[in-house]
């Protein structure tokens, strides 16, 4: 039993990571591809952990250490539990090789064991990105004993489990709703999206403060609230801080017993209905009642349009990965609009808040809206089928185009919209309004035209799953950083350059979009297919 889920979790590591192409390709292109990848990678992971400690330094700083693990716990937890929602499905549940798995002879609950552990993998990395420079960061504060560290580093491992086990099980509860429905695909990628929103909306509810601004004076007593807001989130927080914090050995015991006993019961409970879940979900319902009619012609470029479309929503991992970035903006917006301003400084207690999120409101949506970017891994997830464009008497550029086309019939309805909702909440001056709607409009055709330049200067088109496309290319991390960068530059430049006419700012980078966006363009169009 165990040699099987090792040797499962071997394969599936070796197969999604690619570490065999860097190990036995000849293609000096492909390796190439594969460093600069793992340099990309490299800079994300050093600018995350240098965040993650200053975060905790500045909690430090002001008096707050004391929260530190408790908060670095919390958050690890709720992003791991985020994060494996979106995994559940397609990873644990309708997975490509699902049928060759189920058909080995080896138990259900080792197949469940060696997809969970895969999870488990990636996201005991992301737990070390957080929680060790920030419990380095409490160490400068507090000069905690030897062993704090030894259990700091233990909890590291095992603060995974619990969130991982809760969203493969909503995720499970999903898919088992969703496999009862003939479409299947659109009901799973609904009732994910509306458990993601209202569990972060739940979180950030619990975690408002109140009461206007914070004196200094009042900062111990500020310690004791946040800390019982993180009990409120996620009560295994006060467990793990006796345990570690308070060198309690029976409640860190609890706290790992506790967290293991659960990730077993989940596995029995799954297992139980395992294959019915995986069955309902990679199986299709026809109709028998076809009756053949006149056909309708198309021009090339809808027909394309359209094939594009059909892929994007028959895809549960490509929709959640790819459009969050939409569905959490247009959720912000309607947020916004529900409470009002005047409600929402009264619970954020910020001061002057209207005139913040007046100024910066059009480059937040913006880099939303730009973390939407279906283009820049829609050619490599053509794959093998990429010989029927090839052979088909179509020009390159009308491919790019419907392409791209997908990307801006997702997210100009939502900029709209969300520009409409916050200009109703804002009630901001004629040219603030201007750039609230042109400037997110600049940047959804920057975005659709980046997202197929760089996934023509980074394909993949020899991949067995969808996985390694749409969560672990160059293109797609490219495609997501690109979006967040393009969002969080121009607010870094009102900040630095405060005395400078805001409308001024807003045009100069608003046309700056426009003219990037017009020379990728051109170079896209005039780029012939990869081969």
């Amino acid at each position: 039993m165990k040699n099987s889920t090792l040797i499962l979790l071997k394969a599936q590591f070796l197969n999604q990571s690619g570490v065999n192409t860097f190990r036995y390709e000849n293609d000096k292109n492909k390796k190439n591809k594969m460093v600069i990848f793992a340099f990309a990678m490299t800079i994300t992971v050093i600018m995350m952990v240098v965040y993650c400690f200053m975060m905790a330094y500045g909690l430090g700083s002001i008096g707050l250490s004391g929260i530190i693990p408790g908060y670095a716990f919390t958050i690890t937890s709720l992003i791991v539990m985020l994060f494996t929602i979106f995994k559940a499905s397609g990873t644990l549940f309708a997975f490509k090789d699902y049928d060759m798995l189920m058909s080995l002879p080896v138990k259900t609950t080792t197949v469940i064991t060696s997809r969970f552990l895969l999870m488990y993998e990636m996201n005991v990395l992301f737990c070390i990105l957080v929680m060790l420079p920030m419990g380095t960061a409490y160490g400068m504060f507090a000069h905690p004993q030897i062993l704090f560290y030894v259990l700091w580093v233990i909890s590291i491992f095992v603060t995974p489990l619990v969130p991982m086990t809760i969203a493969a099980a909503l995720g499970a509860i999903i898919s088992a709703i969703s496999s009862k429905f003939k479409h299947t695909n659109m009901i799973n990628i609904i009732l994910s999206f509306v458990v993601t929103i209202g569990f972060m909306g739940a979180s950030m509810s619990a975690g408002t403060m109140s009461g206007g601004q914070i004196n200094i004076k009042q900062l111990a007593s500020l310690g004791t609230m946040l800390t019982h807001k993180m009990n409120q989130i996620y009560p295994l927080v006060s467990i793990f801080e006796k345990g570690v914090c308070q060198y309690n050995i029976i409640a860190f015991i609890s706290f790992l017993v506790i967290s293991v006993i659960w990730y077993f019961v989940f596995v029995k409970v799954v297992s139980i209905k395992y294959k019915a879940i995986n069955t309902g979900l990679t199986s299709h319902q026809t109709k028998s009642n076809y009756k053949l009619k006149s056909s309708k012609v198309t021009s090339t470029f809808r027909a394309l349009h359209r094939k594009e479309i059909k892929r994007f929503f028959s895809s549960y991992l490509y929709v959640l990965n790819v459009g969050m970035g939409a569905v959490l903006l247009l959720a912000l917006s309607i947020t916004c609009f529900i409470f009002g301003i005047d409600k929402l400084q009264r619970l954020m207690g910020i001061p002057n808040i209207k005139g913040i999120m007046t100024n910066f409101a059009p480059f937040v949506m913006s880099g939303m809206l730009a973390m939407t970017c279906t283009t820049s891994v829609s050619l490599s997830l053509e794959g093998k089928n990429l010989w029927i464009l090839l052979s088909a008497p179509i020009e390159a550029a009308t491919i790019y185009r419907s392409k791209m086309a997908v990307n801006i019939t997702l997210l100009l309805p939502v900029s709209l919209l969300s520009s409409i909702l916050m200009k109703l909440c804002l009630k901001p001056s004629i040219m603030s309004t201007v750039w609230m709607f042109i400037t997110p409009l600049a940047y959804v055709g920057l975005t659709s035209v980046w997202g197929i330049y760089i996934n023509l200067k980074f394909p993949n088109f020899e991949w067995e799953s969808e996985v390694t496309v749409i969560k672990q290319s160059i293109a797609s991390l490219f495609g997501i950083l690109g979006g967040m960068l393009f969002g969080f530059i121009p607010m870094v430049i009102l900040l630095i350059l405060p005395g400078i006419d805001r409308n001024l700012i807003m045009g100069v980078i608003t046309l700056l979009v426009i003219g990037i966006t017009s020379i990728l363009y051109i170079k896209v169009c005039g780029t012939k297919l990869p081969k």
